[in-house]
């Protein structure tokens, strides 16, 4: 017997004397990388939850359909970026708040809280516990160099997976505006984790928990998870917000597109730029001669890439500044000086806040994930508690096929197409409210939207 064989013998043997005695074996190299990674969770949630606050909001709604005012509770998570008790958050879950507190993870007490500023575009906000302290505080990353397949760590409750997909957009509930940049992920985020953290293997906050998608008012993740991520945009936006002021953001006064080849082939553009459908009637690009069918090519002399790279460009852009905008026409380029315009407020009294609904289109990729039985209409995405929505029996999930009756009603299959039959229903004379068909599940049916008091 050679010696290799009889050191493989000895080493048999006291594996079978190990067990026996009731030891374990030494690992093998896939437990031992198994238990690296345990370390490294571990290391995460040592870095990460002591930042991790719980909120609860008391307030009345801005609008109450009944008359009066009406009161709501909300909670939701959060994430202390300052020492001194500065706490970021979702602006939905504070939103109309008159009495904030936060709890910390390690402790019942419940600790008074103010809200500092809102940014609903973003859907953030920041929050001041009032009780003076030395706090734990979450180390921000960068979203930009997040790619899909990243680990991801989402904390209020504590769940793991990876970045299923970055650069995704949502409409927001007025149809306004987009969220955009959103970070998607299978990592649970499960009820009253909005607000929260989204980090990375390192701990360090690449997002802040936004919301979940679940088919049929379903409680649970079904592994679609968005986050808004912390970026070289959203950290000036949270720069403002902790100092109390609103975010300022420029507007250009365009509708655009990224281009296909067809137009690159048709206008002469090889890569780059965006493609200006409409210019808006007195807004700063009409004024600076900027004109439909133009190509923006630069901005201040940096390179168009896509639509999503110029909308933050010109929303970074303070109102009232003036810039350099390089457009093509006549496929020659030419720069124009533009004074830059400021984006308004969301409209007080839209419907979607009065009625308390969120909804967005259904795309066939997440008709195909989430095995959706169409692939028309709009999908409810929120029900806010106590609203007229919720009074009506919608709920998140929800797919709406119709607005109207059947013999006037309107198929829809995008949010403005929702929102344009809902307002123009609420405002026909003598409305008393909208009629919605409804799919869910294997169902359809009728419910009706009551019109909100003014």
């Amino acid at each position: 017997m050679t010696l290799h064989q009889q050191l493989s013998v000895m080493g048999v043997l006291l594996v079978a004397l190990l067990t026996g005695a009731g030891l374990a074996a030494p690992p093998d190299t896939a437990t031992q990388a198994l238990e690296q990674t345990q370390l490294a969770f571990r290391a995460v949630h040592a870095k990460v939850a002591p930042a991790i606050v719980s909120i609860s909001a008391r307030g009345v709604e801005a609008a109450n359909p009944l008359g009066g005012q009406r009161p709501f509770r909300s909670s939701g998570s959060g994430v202390i970026i300052r020492k001194e008790g500065i706490v970021l958050t979702n602006s939905h879950v504070v939103a109309n708040a008159t009495r904030l507190t936060v709890k910390m993870p390690d402790s019942d007490k419940e600790l008074p809280a103010e809200v500092v500023q809102t940014d609903p575009r973003t859907d953030l906000a920041v929050v001041r516990i009032t009780e003076k302290g030395d706090y734990p505080v979450a180390t921000l990353g960068d979203a930009a160099a997040v790619k899909e397949g990243d680990w991801a760590v989402a904390f209020g409750t504590m769940t793991v997976g990876i970045i299923s997909a970055t650069n995704r957009r949502i409409p927001s509930p007025t149809d306004e505006f987009t969220y955009r940049d959103l970070l998607q992920t299978d990592a649970a985020i499960n009820p009253g984790n909005s607000g929260g953290a989204l980090v990375n293997i390192r701990g360090e906050l690449i997002g802040i928990n936004f919301m979940i998608f679940s088919p049929n008012d379903s409680p649970g993740s079904v592994g679609i998870g968005f986050a808004i991520p912390i970026n070289e945009f959203t950290k000036q936006v949270i720069e403002a917000l902790v100092s109390g002021k609103a975010f300022e953001r420029g507007q250009l006064g365009v509708r655009i597109a990224d281009l296909d080849p067809t137009l690159r082939e048709e206008y002469g553009v090889k890569e780059g730029g965006v493609f200006v459908h409409e210019v808006a009637p007195g807004g700063a690009a009409e004024k600076a001669g900027i004109q439909a069918e133009d190509i923006i090519v630069a901005v201040n002399g940096t390179k168009i890439t896509d639509t999503n790279q110029f909308v933050r460009l010109i929303e970074a852009t303070k109102p009232g500044s003036k810039v350099t905008v390089t457009v093509m026409r006549g496929k020659k380029t030419q720069d124009v000086t533009v004074t830059m315009g400021a984006v308004d407020a969301p409209r007080a009294n839209s419907y979607a806040t009065k009625l308390g609904l969120t909804v967005t289109g259904i795309t066939p990729e997440m008709a195909a994930q989430l095995r959706l039985p169409v692939t028309r209409g709009v999908v409810i995405t929120n029900v806010a508690a106590g609203s007229i929505a919720e009074e009506s029996d919608l709920r998140r999930g929800d797919i709406i096929l119709r607005v109207g009756t059947a013999f006037e009603g309107v198929e829809v299959t995008t949010p403005e197409e929702f929102w344009a039959a809902v307002d123009k229903g609420m405002n026909a004379r003598g409305s008393l409210g909208v009629v919605l068909q409804i799919r869910r599940g294997a169902r359809i049916f009728i419910r009706t939207l009551e019109k909100p008091t003014e």
